[in-house]
């Protein structure tokens, strides 16, 4: 029980609470398990909670009227999600689905406000959680503005290893479950579009691995688009 709560501990929303604390609410919310391939929640659910993600591997979706799918986001274990449902409309406008099997913690909004009086370095750490996803957001949306499709890959591939990786490492592994066919979601590209810069970019040493091992240099990644005259946002 007591790895369980330190595990805990590694969850942004409760940095700076003792491993007491973290278990003290850890014990009081309601945890959900779902399989690979199921949605959390789906466009038009009444918005009720925000997620923690405790395990595993979430994507975030939007699909347009006419049927056009986009990747906003792909959140990993102790990312928050879901937490437009504080706004004001209470329901959902896009879709959160298992990309593995994943488990997650559900943090209703009177919840969160018992965890907020209780412990208000909380607040400050979900505040923090928002400007950071808003920056991350700016960076990815200066990234789409491109045109050229090679700099709008190269740039959602920083984002992902920015996102999910420490930054003093070189180069990073990206998580088999995002398939070529997430990355064309998240680029607006196609498909066998994104296959043929992966396959170009491995020829050109900025990329790494074979099939769906992908290895991602950040600092190649970085020259690259620094050279093509794209201003990176730190």
């Amino acid at each position: 029980m007591a790895t369980f709560f330190q595990e805990g501990m590694r969850i942004s929303l409760f940095e700076g609470l003792s491993v007491d604390e973290t278990a003290s609410i850890l014990s009081k919310l309601r945890k959900k398990d779902f399989i690979s391939g199921q949605f959390i929640f789906s466009t038009g659910q009444d918005a009720t909670c925000l997620f923690v993600l405790k395990r595993g591997l979430v994507k975030v979706s939007y699909i347009s009227p006419d049927g056009d799918k986009k990747i906003l986001d792909v959140c990993e274990e102790n990312d928050i999600f879901g937490e437009l449902f504080l706004g004001d409309y209470r329901f959902r406008i896009g879709m959160a689905q298992a990309m593995t099997d994943c488990s997650v913690y559900m943090i209703g909004e009177h919840d969160l406000f018992t965890i907020i009086q209780r412990f208000p370095q909380v607040s400050m750490n979900f505040m923090r959680h928002l400007v950071n996803s808003h920056r991350r957001t700016m960076a990815r949306m200066h990234a789409l503005q491109r045109t050229d499709a090679k700099s709008r890959l190269l740039g959602t591939l920083l984002y992902l290893t920015r996102h999910m990786c420490c930054s003093n490492e070189q180069t990073f592994h990206l998580n088999p479950a995002i398939t070529q066919q997430d990355l064309a979601d998240m680029t607006g590209l196609n498909r066998s579009t994104v296959s043929s810069l992966i396959n170009k970019l491995r020829q050109d040493g900025v990329l790494g691995g074979s099939g769906r091992d992908l290895i991602i240099n950040k600092i190649a990644i970085k020259d690259m688009l620094w050279d093509e005259g794209f201003e990176l946002l730190e």
